[in-house]
């Protein structure tokens, strides 16, 4: 009902204000399933789903199939998701939502942004939160749209605003080669980007392949050099599939 709620509430918000902006690639809707791994050990599968309804308007939604050994700290009912607008000047998120699947609600989030009003405001993990917007700004799933929003466009994701918490973080990406590899799929030909962020010790390494749309076939997260998550892609479904 939720996901409902957001959805028609979403349909009803009009668009940017000022010049209509040009028509550009969006990204098509899709399902993809991913094989993560913690440290070396099989975590279980990450389900996400990109979902298109009236035009320029979307939700990205991302749930897990944890292992059995993953169950202690990740919940089945555990569910994020983001509505957006996608137009001639990128992605552009309205509300982000997370549930942990658990008890209570302190691990919880919600994010709506007023854009005609320069004000994002919420909850996150029981901290408030009333920050400005700028341009460019994103939610934790938004910003792998607008990532891949980019790339279909030829354009360079350069650095991405987005909301952490109760802050905004700049992210960098920066385009570090090509390569052919292997998935669960077949092999697929890849770019790689690699996104940091000042002060942060992590880095993660995304192979985006343009056969897929620009869907990731693999990422993994570096903290001080070492792989700590690795996300292999097993299953995609796309529109028109």
């Amino acid at each position: 009902m939720f996901l409902l709620a957001i959805i028609l509430t979403a349909a009803l918000i009009p668009t940017r204000v000022g010049a209509e902006a040009p028509e550009a690639a969006n990204p098509e809707p899709y399902t993809a399933v991913y094989s993560v791994s913690y440290r070396g050990l099989h975590a279980g599968l990450l389900h996400f789903e990109l979902k298109s309804g009236e035009p320029g308007m979307y939700v990205y939604e991302s749930h897990a199939e944890p292992s059995l050994l993953a169950r202690l700290v990740v919940s089945s009912q555990a569910v994020e998701r983001s509505v957006m607008q996608i137009d001639g000047n990128g992605v552009q998120p309205l509300y982000w939502f997370m549930e942990d699947g658990k008890s209570g609600h302190e691990d919880d989030g919600v994010l709506e942004f007023t854009w005609d009003k320069e004000l994002v405001t919420g909850e996150v993990e029981g901290t408030r939160v009333e920050l400005p917007t700028e341009p460019g700004l994103q939610d934790r799933l938004s910003i792998q749209i607008e990532v891949m929003t980019a790339l279909l466009r030829t354009e360079e994701p350069g650095t991405i605003p987005m909301i952490d918490e109760d802050k905004i973080k700049r992210y960098s990406y920066t385009r570090a080669g090509t390569e052919r590899i292997a998935t669960k799929m077949g092999e697929f030909e890849t770019v790689i980007y690699e996104s940091t962020r000042p002060g942060s010790s992590r880095l993660s390494r995304i192979w985006h392949a343009p056969a897929l749309g620009y869907i990731p076939a693999r990422a993994v997260q570096l903290r001080k050099g070492n792989v700590e998550t690795e996300m292999e892609l097993v299953k995609v479904k796309r529109k028109g599939d």
